[in-house]
Parts: structure tokens; C-alpha cells; sequence
């Protein structure tokens, strides 16, 4: 036991002069530093000295402290932000919008919606996009979360589609041939029955949209594009490209044995039938129509519809020229005349299938307060038994597909309503240069009605053809000039002259306006041919003349 504590004590001995000898050199060398590659954890306070095990010598105290090292951490770096491509997106009701993650360039996002009923999201790590679904109308916000807590937010708002529309339709025509406004003006009619707008949409199928449009033969077929769109406050923008198969069936010419006037109530203060008259096969007719609502009116629609009471299909061909809704009296009914005079010089119209115990509804027009619709068409029954046509008005908000009621709208201020023979009159007359002015007379006959009710003044809706042939006895070649001199009021009108569609804008009565100046040759003649019509809203009849000298 003895030499045990004396080899503890020799052990003891030999390690105390270490620990000195290693002070005293570390005292000799106070400016020694670290290698660079070790970093300092942590360091030694000053402390008491501690004993040795029991026999053992006490340590001195030591004086500087002593480091210790470790391994050298990452340098921090800052995250990159979340960054989304737009602050805001609208997403259509049951559809998904892709919103691209432009940072960070990985690592996953934590995505959280402020009304989960709205929207659903989900986050794509490969693609770095979030897929954002619309499930009910609303607006919430989203905000995408990184690790880092770093937060970017997009605001999400889902509406509805402003309404549906079909890819394709058809539509039947008739043409002489069909010109390329005619087919494309029908397609874009055909289409817009095929788009079904939601409650507060607008449809718009404008037929300036139908680039394929071209000239069409009879008996030919095209396919055109429509391109419809319908759009609505708080409504997601709707569009689509009809495919509108246009045919075009040869028809012959006929002329109307009667025509049809709904000028009574004009100005429009209730809901109901304005007039209808019943189109066999062996008698055509001329409708015209010409409505007013007055200032504080609901809005209105106008509409014209087609009734077959018979027990097989019927097909019509109807030649129609509309105008308005427009506050302007005179644009609306000179409007309506001239499409309706083009499309008829071309036997232009539309082939309208009418199945038994049907109602069919073949024009549309709304009619917002102070404004006026006309509208001027050729019916003509093709195949089948005959049919009632009908002008109805009603609240827009209402259904349009109600059937005809026999009861009558009336007023106190009366107008033309009934049924009327001779729609067509014809002039033959001929002019001598240097002679005094041929004059024919524009709307000058009252037309009796077959029906009660008044009779029709101005000759409204009625056709007027002219044969004037212009003669030069002189040796020189001299000009003739056409005039038009309105009688009464104010006044537009239209010429289809030797086959070129000339419209004449408003003109005081009393004053000449120059129509269009013929030259005839010396000792020749020269035969003119010419149609006009009556126009709805101006002030008929006319004057026109034909004279060498310019009128007075």
C-alpha cells in the first residue's frame, strides 16, 4: 500500500511540473493565435482551484484561459421572396386558373384561402403554379407561404359565365344571288338564336365579325363563323365561334296582294297585341310596322310573331328590313325602307319553318323609352297551309314565347291599322328637254282599308315604280336632273335607280334636293327606271320631278 501511494505521488509530481511548464510557456508567448481554420466555441472563465483526489496536491491557479475549437458553421443566406405573377385573378364558376409562382425557384408553398367556399387552390412543386378552381360567385384572398414565413397574397374573385351558346346552327336564305352583307347578316342572326345569355348579359354577334362571308348562288350551300360574345357586369366574359351552315333555296319572285299596317296605338303605353292578319299560300303580303315609347316607359320588346293553326308544317320566306331602337323618327323609318328595298331587288329573305300548333317568333326588337322600331317585310307562305301574323308588344322582362292574344290594343289617338289592297302602284311618263318639269307624285293616294280602321295616308310601305324616259330633241347633248321636293315636312327617301340604291337624307319642305343628273344625247332619248317607297317618320307625299333646268 506504501509503494502504491508513493507511485500516486511521483505520478502527481511529474504532472504538476507539466502544467507548470506549459503555463510558463504559454505566459512567454501572449501573441500566439488560433489556426484560421478553427472558430472558438466557447472559453474558460477563471476559477478556483480545484483539489486533487484525496492525497493528492492542489493545482495552482491558472492565470489565462485556455480556447477550445470547432467546426466553422454556413454562412446565413436571405430566402428569396414569394413572389406570385399577378396581385389578382377572375376565375370562371367551375373552371381553373393557373397562377404562376415566379419565386422562390423551389421549395414547397403553404397555401391558405380567407373563405374556402369560394375557391379551392393547390400547389404544383414541378411546375411552380397554383391551380386555382372557382366554386360559388365571391371574392377571397390567397396566400402562399414558404418555410421562411414569408407570405405572398392574390386576390381571387369567381363569377359566373355571362351565358352558353351552341358551336353550330344552320340557317335557310334566298337569294338571287345572296349577296355577301346578306349571308354574313343572316349567319350572325342565326347564331345569335343559339346564344343564351344569363339574366343581365349582352350578346353581341355583329355580322362585320364574318370574315367567310361571300356571294351565294341559289341553290348553293357555305359555312360561315360567327364569333359571339356576351358579357355583364359581374359576369366572366363569354365567347365562342358559331359554325353557321348558310343554304341557299331558290324561290321566285311574287309580289304581295295585300299590305299589312300596325301604326296604331303608335306610341306604345301598355302590354299586349298590336295587330294580326292571317297569310294564306295563294296571298302574299307586305307587313309595316312602326311603334313609339314615350318618355318614362319601361322597357319594352317588340316582336313579331308567326302562328300556325294548321295540322303540317308550314314554310314562309319573310324579306325584312328593321331599324331601331333609335330616337331619331326620320333615321329609323328611312332606315328600315332601304334595307328592306335592297334585300327585295335581290329576292334576299329567310326561310322560316313553322311546325303545327306553333308559335314561332321571327323578329325581336327591344324598345327603351323615346325611341321608335320600324320594321317592313314580304311574307309569303311556300309550303304548307297559311298562317297568322302578329306584332306584339311586352315588358322586356317578361316571356316572349306567349301565344297571340285576339284582343287589340287601342288609343285615342288614331292611326293606320288594317289591311290594305294595291301595295304596288306604277308610273309610265316621259320628259322633253327644255319642256317644263315631269312631276310624279309620292304617296298622293289614300289606300282604303279592308278592315275597320282608317285609311292609309302617305302611301307608307307602298311601292312605287317609274318608267320616265328622258327625250332630246336639240342638236347638243344636255343633262337632265332628278329633283325631290317634299310637300309637306321634312323627309328622306330612297331610289333603286336603273338598279343603284341612292338614299336621299332630310330635306325641308319646299326646298329641291338633286337626286341624280342623267345625260342625253342629241336627238336621243334616254329611259330611266326607278323605284321608291313611302318612308315610315317623314312627311309623305313628295315631289319628284325631272327637268333640264334646276327648279325654283
Amino acid at each position: 500500500m506504501t509503494a502504491a501511494r508513493a507511485t500516486q505521488r511521483r505520478c502527481a509530481t511529474a504532472l504538476l511540473a507539466a502544467l507548470v511548464a506549459f503555463a510558463a510557456g504559454a505566459a512567454a508567448q501572449p501573441d500566439a493565435t488560433p489556426s484560421p481554420s478553427a472558430t472558438p466555441i466557447s472559453s474558460a472563465s477563471p476559477a478556483s482551484p480545484s483539489p486533487l483526489p484525496s492525497g493528492g496536491l492542489p493545482l495552482p491557479p491558472v492565470s489565462s484561459p485556455v480556447a477550445t475549437y470547432g467546426p466553422i458553421p454556413l454562412a446565413t443566406q436571405t430566402p428569396a421572396p414569394v413572389t406570385l405573377a399577378a396581385a389578382s385573378y377572375i376565375v370562371p364558376l367551375g373552371h381553373i386558373a393557373r397562377i404562376p409562382v415566379v419565386s422562390p425557384p423551389s421549395g414547397i408553398l403553404t397555401l391558405t384561402l380567407s373563405d374556402p367556399n369560394v375557391a379551392s387552390a393547390v400547389f404544383n412543386g414541378i411546375d411552380r403554379t397554383i391551380d386555382a378552381t372557382g366554386l360559388h360567385p365571391g371574392t377571397a384572398a390567397l396566400t402562399a407561404s414558404d418555410q421562411y414565413g414569408q407570405t405572398a397574397t392574390v386576390s381571387i374573385t369567381v363569377q359566373p359565365y355571362a351565358g352558353r351558346a351552341a358551336s353550330s346552327t344552320q340557317v335557310t336564305i334566298t337569294g338571287d344571288p345572296a349577296s355577301a352583307d346578306f349571308v354574313a347578316e343572316m349567319a350572325a342572326q342565326a347564331a345569335l338564336r343559339v346564344a343564351y345569355p344569363v339574366q343581365g348579359a349582352t350578346v353581341a354577334a355583329p355580322s362585320i365579325g364574318v370574315a367567310d362571308a361571300h356571294t351565294l348562288e341559289a341553290d348553293n350551300t357555305t359555312v360561315v363563323h360567327v364569333p359571339v360574345s356576351m358579357t355583364g357586369a359581374g359576369l366572366y366574359p363569354y365567347a365562342q365561334t358559331v359554325a353557321v351552315s348558310v343554304v341557299n333555296l331558290a324561290q321566285p319572285h311574287v309580289d304581295p296582294k295585300f299590305l299589312l299596317v300596325s301604326d296604331f296605338p303608335e306610341t306604345i303605353t301598355e302590354d299586349g297585341t298590336l295587330f294580326y292578319a292571317d297569310v294564306n299560300y295563294d296571298e302574299p303580303a307586305r307587313l309595316l310596322y312602326y311603334h313609339y315609347a314615350d318618355r318614362g316607359a319601361p322597357l319594352r320588346r317588340v316582336t313579331v310573331k308567326v302562328q300556325n293553326n294548321g295540322l303540317v308544317s308550314s314554310l314562309i320566306q319573310l324579306t325584312a328590313g328593321i331599324a331601331g331602337p333609335d330616337p331619331n323618327v326620320l333615321a329609323v323609318g328611312h332606315a328600315s325602307t332601304l334595307r328592306f328595298l335592297k334585300q327585295e331587288a335581290n329576292d334576299e329573305g329567310q326561310i322560316f319553318e313553322i311546325p303545327p300548333h306553333a308559335t314561332l317568333n321571327v323578329i325581336e326588337q327591344l324598345l327603351p323609352p323615346v325611341s321608335l322600331v320600324s320594321g317592313l317585310m314580304a311574307v309569303r307562305v311556300v309550303e304548307g297551309d297559311g298562317v297568322r301574323i302578329a306584332v306584339v308588344v311586352q315588358d322586356a322582362s317578361d316571356s316572349p314565347v306567349e301565344p297571340i292574344s285576339d284582343t287589340l290594343l287601342s288609343s285615342v289617338v288614331h292611326h293606320s291599322r288594317g289591311v290594305y289592297e294595291v301595295p304596288d302602284f306604277s308610273y309610265d311618263e316621259a320628259y322633253t328637254v327644255g319642256d317644263d318639269p315631269t312631276v310624279l307624285h309620292i304617296g298622293k293616294l289614300p289606300l282604303p282599308n279592308l278592315v275597320q280602321g282608317e285609311v292609309l295616308g302617305g302611301d307608307y310601305g307602298v311601292k312605287q315604280s317609274a318608267t320616265v324616259t328622258l327625250l332630246n330633241t336639240g342638236d347638243a347633248d344636255a343633262n337632265v336632273g332628278m329633283w325631290l321636293q317634299p310637300r309637306g315636312g321634312r323627309a328622306t327617301a330612297t331610289f333603286i335607280i336603273d338598279g343603284d340604291l341612292v338614299e336621299m337624307k332630310a330635306t325641308d319642305p319646299g326646298r329641291f334636293a338633286l337626286v341624280r343628273t342623267f345625260p342625253v344625247p342629241a336627238h336621243g332619248f334616254r329611259r330611266v327606271e326607278i323605284v321608291t317607297m313611302p318612308e315610315g317618320g317623314s312627311s309623305y307625299p313628295v315631289n319628284v320631278l325631272f327637268s333640264s333646268n334646276a327648279p325654283n
